[in-house]
């Protein structure tokens, strides 16, 4: 399950910048997430569950994850224009057309971790 594997790399991450917070209690973790990602495609429960198998005997046990979608930069080849998509079945705002990705942007990227002193 390629979600599980990615929710234990964010879960390393996290590891690694609470290494110097000593005892701190982990609450939340947010990702901010490509509409390009097929993460968005899952139930917030789904990615809610993953994220706490994978986080099971780590700092980040019993931490919420949330998630903010972030709008990607799409092509449209028919129109020949630049547009948003919020979505992976987005199409072309101007035409209707099919689009493509655009430049390459990161499809998770760890955004904040909220710690209780």
């Amino acid at each position: 399950m390629h979600e599980l594997h990615l929710m234990k790399q964010i879960v390393k991450a996290v590891e690694t910048g609470l290494s110097e917070t000593g005892e701190a209690k982990l609450s939340v973790v947010r990702l901010k997430v490509s509409a390009f990602s097929h993460l968005l495609t899952h139930d917030h429960a789904t990615l809610q569950t993953t994220f706490g198998l994978a986080a099971q005997g780590t700092k980040a046990e019993g931490a919420m994850l949330e998630i903010i979608a972030i709008p990607g930069n799409a092509w449209c080849p028919e129109c020949k224009s630049d547009t948003a998509v919020t979505g992976l079945n987005d199409t072309c705002s101007a035409c209707g057309g099919p689009v493509i990705a655009g430049p390459e942007q990161p499809e998770v990227v760890l955004h904040e971790v909220v710690v209780q002193g």
